[in-house]
């Protein structure tokens, strides 16, 4: 069978008192009537979109930013300075451990940025006071290890003010998308997948695993170190593991426990909602834009449906060879235009929705079809370059027409097809038609070449006649 995604909403798809509440004018402006369900209109989903956080400071962009800022200010302060190590007391003093989470948070901060946000702010915070205390000591460090420190403060910089921005900027996108949402709350659809058994449990127990192996590593050289003897014990191998599996498992654990938080926000109450288009890339990811209708409503937030988060089939929406051709209840491909989709939860980067849109089944060899709800609950992503290019309406009747056509032919070619292996099963072709390999032709040329003497000789007790030399 073949599944296609049905461009605009039936409305046995929409939540009970909510059906045919809502108008589209030319400009892609929605009225809300009865407190139903309204489209995305694409004014309110441009001041979404304008509310976001600089492109500049996006998660990818600001992450890979921190990053050569974190190598440069390690570069100075590690592989240039002359003097001691930036994080440790001297030569022959032994391993400092009182300033070792300087370096660890340091290390985090593009991790963090990316990942976990909410957490760059005050390791940022930190990170910054220790920098400043040590260029207060301006007398003890060389010209790089004061460079090294200035870099420092303009790293911390970058993560506060991004990390403070890209909060704001959820805080507002949840604003606006629900003053567009309305008042009126819905109760998520029958057959959504319930993730937040689920959602964020593998990150946190990878994250938890790595910060245990860093907590012994740490551990054994810590405990060396305390009984050397005052040798000064030197753990700085330990410590670079450790700084290296505590930067990635604290990164994995607050990233899973924050996709928990949102799964769980997403059950503990209903749900505004509002109707967007969703557009597929080519990559496998999904663009959420303001409305299937307009063109020039511009992809906005991604998300990648995953099959375990995605139910089927979760309700019979009508059934015939064709849904009403004219009344936009005809098949598309989504990559190539967006299809109508009732979005339940709020929209920020971070956050969690469920997604309800009807898909059509068609059976390979039949002409008449059904059309189901498809719903799937999936994490939104923070992502913004989506390279999809602008996309033009297809007529749904001639789609139509073309997708049933095919259907017949394929439908001929099988019935064809089963007549054919239906001939031969009735009439097989004649016995002498075999070859030579046939059971005639073998038993005559036995004969001639005495084949049939052996076997004589074998029936008649003569063993020794058909023994081989």
């Amino acid at each position: 069978m073949t599944v296609y995604h049905i461009k605009h909403l039936p409305t046995g798809i929409l939540p009970e008192g909510a059906s045919d509440t809502w108008t589209v004018t030319g400009d892609g402006a929605a009225s809300r009537l009865s407190g139903g369900i309204a489209p995305w209109a694409v004014t309110d989903a441009e001041r979404w979109r304008k509310a976001a956080a600089p492109a500049a400071l996006a998660p990818a962009v600001g992450g890979w930013v921190l990053a050569a800022l974190v190598a440069v200010a390690y570069v100075l302060l590690f592989g240039l300075s002359s003097a001691s190590l930036a994080w440790h007391s001297g030569p022959g003093d032994g391993t400092d451990w009182l300033r070792y989470p300087g370096p660890v948070l340091l290390t985090a901060l593009p991790l963090w940025y990316r990942y976990v946000p909410v957490a760059a702010v005050p390791a940022a915070l930190l990170v910054a006071g220790e920098a400043g205390v040590a260029l207060a000591r301006a007398g003890d460090l060389d010209v790089p290890a004061r460079a090294g420190w200035l870099v420092v403060l303009v790293t911390c910089a970058v993560a506060f003010t991004g990390s403070c921005l890209r909060l704001r900027a959820r805080r507002r996108q949840r604003v606006l998308a629900l003053a567009a949402a309305g008042e009126r709350r819905f109760p998520l659809p029958r057959g959504t997948p319930e993730s937040d058994g689920h959602r964020g449990h593998q990150h946190v127990y990878l994250g938890l695993a790595l910060c245990l192996v860093a907590a012994g590593i740490l551990a054994d050289g810590l405990v060396e170190d305390l009984t050397s003897g005052g040798i000064g014990y030197d753990a700085v191998g330990q410590q670079r593991i450790g700084l290296v599996l505590l930067a990635a498992g604290t990164t994995f654990g607050g990233w899973g426990q924050l996709a928990h938080r949102a799964a769980r926000r997403l059950y503990e109450e209903e749900q505004p909602a509002l109707i967007v288009g969703v557009r597929a890339g080519a990559d496998g990811r999904h663009w959420v834009c303001a409305d299937a209708r307009t063109r020039s409503a511009a992809p906005l937030i991604a998300y990648t449906p995953r099959k375990s988060d995605t139910r089927e089939r979760t309700r019979l929406l009508g059934s015939g060879s064709a849904y009403a051709v004219g009344n936009g209840h005809h098949d598309i491909d989504p990559q190539h235009e967006p299809f109508e989709a009732v979005l339940y939860g709020t929209l920020a980067e971070g956050d969690e929705v469920v997604l309800a849109y009807a898909c059509a089944e068609y059976h390979r060899y039949q002409e008449m079809g059904r059309m189901y709800a498809t719903v799937t609950t999936v994490p939104l992503r923070p992502d913004r370059r989506h390279g999809l290019g602008p996309w033009e309406p297809v007529d749904g009747a001639a789609r139509q027409q073309e997708r049933l056509r095919e259907g017949r032919e394929r439908a001929e070619r099988h019935r064809q097809a089963r007549r054919e292996a239906e001939e031969r099963r009735k009439n097989p072709p004649p016995r002498s038609s075999r070859g030579s390999g046939g059971r005639p032709s073998g038993r005559g040329s036995g004969t001639q070449h005495g084949g049939g003497g052996c076997g004589s000789s074998c029936g008649g007790g003569g063993g020794g006649g058909c023994g081989g030399d």
